[in-house]
């Protein structure tokens, strides 16, 4: 299937989210941009690929794009849990 970036627009403060075994990570998203294929129109994340620059959801693994700092939010929430979880532990 034929595809087309019409247009690219920065992405700041975005990230994108792959399962790595169970954990969550995130790659930085450098732009999105809006794809025509199939006489539909799109906007996808792209995020480098060593050399290259891919479309996020392409790549294995891949769950979602989220902004940066939501995802810190959440690390911080399970880090938190994590702790708490610990010490429940050793009582």
């Amino acid at each position: 299937m034929q595809e087309n970036i019409l247009q690219i627009m920065p992405a700041a403060g975005w990230v994108a989210i792959f399962d790595e075994g169970g954990e969550e990570s995130a790659e930085a998203v450098v732009c999105f941009a809006l794809v025509e294929s199939a006489m539909k129109r799109e906007v996808r994340a792209m995020i480098a690929d060593g050399r290259q620059i891919d479309f996020a959801d392409a790549l294995p693994n891949f769950l979602r794009v989220q902004e940066l700092d939501a995802f810190d939010e959440d690390e911080e929430e399970d880090e938190v849990d994590e702790d708490e979880d610990d010490e429940d532990d050793e009582e």
